[in-house]
């Protein structure tokens, strides 16, 4: 996308949007590693999930400080309070599904949405960056726009027969 010719003012209001979005996908970033880390755990009997949600998360701590940085380069700072809020939500999410025999296809579920809605953050912070010349922060936005996407799929592969061996070990249960 074409760099548009905004006047001043109009540059400067991009750009603080650009940051508040970029504030928004910092804490979206954050407040998602308790919830993967307790995914994690929900994921003992079954290690390749375990592995690959305990490596995305950490790709989830890496994508923060990326996402950060884009913010200071910027001039500006991360929003605390934004962070700690989703902070919490994130930490409630974790422990929702905590208790249901189901959990680990109810986390799956929610995995897979959650991937996709923050690749569909992130093509929209490619947009808006290309749009006031912000190259830097839209290839940065690529990168872990790609890591959603592998992760998506991932988790998409594994729904069937997380599903099925679930169903299985309900019904041997009762």
């Amino acid at each position: 996308m074409a760099r548009n010719n905004y006047n001043n003012s109009n540059n400067n209001a991009h750009k603080e949007l650009l940051i508040r979005w970029l504030n928004d996908a910092y804490a979206m970033e954050q407040s998602l590693i308790p919830v993967m880390e307790n995914h994690a755990k929900d994921a003992k009997d079954h290690p390749e999930m375990q592995r690959r949600i305990q490596e995305h998360a950490e790709e989830t701590r890496r994508h923060a400080e990326m996402v950060k940085r884009c913010i200071e380069r910027l001039g500006s700072s991360t929003s605390a309070a934004k962070t700690a809020v989703n902070k919490i939500m994130g930490q409630l999410q974790a422990i929702s599904t905590g208790m249901s025999q189901d959990e680990l296809v109810k986390n799956n579920i929610a995995d897979i949405a959650t991937e996709h809605f923050e690749a569909a953050c992130y093509r929209s912070l490619i947009a808006a960056a290309e749009d006031i010349g912000d190259r830097e922060t839209a290839q940065i936005c690529e990168e872990i726009l790609r890591d959603e996407e592998d992760m998506a799929h991932f988790l998409e592969q594994q729904l069937p027969r997380t599903t099925v061996e679930v169903l299985h070990e309900y019904a041997a249960a009762h």
